[in-house]
């Protein structure tokens, strides 16, 4: 029968090489699902850049189109 301090002892033996082997296994996925992520988020940020300037080019537009409106006096199609 183990005692208390047999465990003790295997759980110091093969805990540590045990963590180390993990460790290693799941190092070369981790980094690719990081690489993918990264990829990932830049394209994210890439795309809600172009949205931003698109939004500020109607904004752009419809100010010039309210403008427009005011001065001929036209009746606006939609708000």
């Amino acid at each position: 029968m183990l005692t208390k301090g047999d465990i003790d002892r295997l759980e110091d033996s093969f805990l540590p090489k045990l963590a180390k082997k993990v460790k290693n296994e799941i190092k070369e996925p981790l980094e690719a699902i990081n690489t993918k992520l990264d990829t990932f988020v830049g394209e994210i940020q890439k795309s809600r850049e172009e949205q931003e300037l698109h939004t500020h080019t109607h904004d752009r537009l419809d100010t010039r189109v309210n403008r427009l409106e005011k001065h001929t006096k036209l009746i606006p199609l939609a708000d």
